[in-house]
């Protein structure tokens, strides 16, 4: 909408209930679609990173036990002087 649709728009609305009721419902029902619209965005976002920190989790056990097992097999064999 341009600067000179809203001006007699305004005035429509000024004089009359009913145009400013109507139009007000257009423009939250407008906005309830766009927050209704974010809302489901932000929710599937949420189940991918929950996703992603499962994936993650799963990695540094992963790096951990393999490092505490290299740890683990050198401490032994300088012990042990087996090699």
């Amino acid at each position: 909408m341009s600067d000179t649709d809203t001006k007699p728009m305004a005035s429509y609305e000024a004089e009359n209930l009913a145009v400013h009721v109507a139009s007000n419902y257009e423009r939250f029902k407008t906005l309830d679609k766009s927050i209704a619209r974010v809302e489901a965005q932000m929710e599937k976002n949420h189940e991918d990173i929950k996703e992603d920190i499962g994936e993650l989790k799963k990695v540094v056990i992963w790096a951990s036990s393999t490092l505490f097992g290299t740890m683990l097999i050198a401490l032994l064999t300088s012990v042990f002087k087996v090699i």
